[in-house]
């Protein structure tokens, strides 16, 4: 797996990425916390490693040693700005299933709680799970809330159940009325009897 590189430029979707990738990269290689901030360092291309280079100069002239949770801060501010980050705020909390699969909803409803970092503590559980809950379809919704499961995971998978039970009998269902209306109706169990 080649290392990702980052050049730089206004693009914080991108930014978010590769920051996602590098800190997959040193949880597998269990980098120490010093060797974060050179290894991510050296990935950098183009503007951003001249934007690095500027940075070092003007944190490390009081002696500061430069940690990889100093970096992220510097590279948020440049490359996520702020205006970009509470839209995701926004988004996220505003966030709701509409015609996604409750398994598309779970998957942006995890990529934008990243925005809002109270939702990803271990105390935020109860809330994260009432914050799901309440994006979902009223119809899933109504079969899950009963439940109150408060328990992320288990949520995320009974609520997909429901859903795709849901699509399932829409499916038949809507497959039946098609077939209806084509005249083909279902097969008599004991044969034409006018025979």
């Amino acid at each position: 797996h080649k290392p990702p590189t980052f050049t730089g430029g206004y693009n914080p979707e991108g930014a978010v990425k590769w920051l996602e990738e590098v800190e997959i990269i040193f949880e597998a290689m269990r980098c120490t916390e010093e060797d974060k901030t050179a290894l991510g360092s050296y990935m950098l291309r183009e503007e951003a490693n001249h934007w690095w280079k500027n940075a070092m100069q003007r944190l490390g002239a009081g002696g500061m040693v430069i940690t990889w949770e100093i970096f992220k801060r510097e590279f948020w501010v440049k490359y996520f700005p702020a205006d970009v980050r509470n839209q995701k705020v926004v988004e996220f909390l505003e966030l709701k299933q509409g015609n996604m699969t409750v398994a598309e909803y779970a998957a942006r409803f995890e990529s934008l709680s990243a925005f809002s970092p109270y939702y990803n503590t271990p105390e935020a559980e109860y809330d994260k799970c009432v914050k799901f809950e309440s994006g979902l379809r009223p119809e899933v919704k109504h079969l899950i809330g009963f439940s109150e499961i408060r328990d992320f995971p288990t949520l995320v998978n009974k609520s997909r159940i429901c859903d795709e039970d849901g699509r399932a009998k829409m499916n038949y269902y809507t497959a039946m009325n098609d077939n209806k209306r084509k005249g083909q109706d279902r097969a008599k169990p004991y044969g034409d009897r006018n025979k």
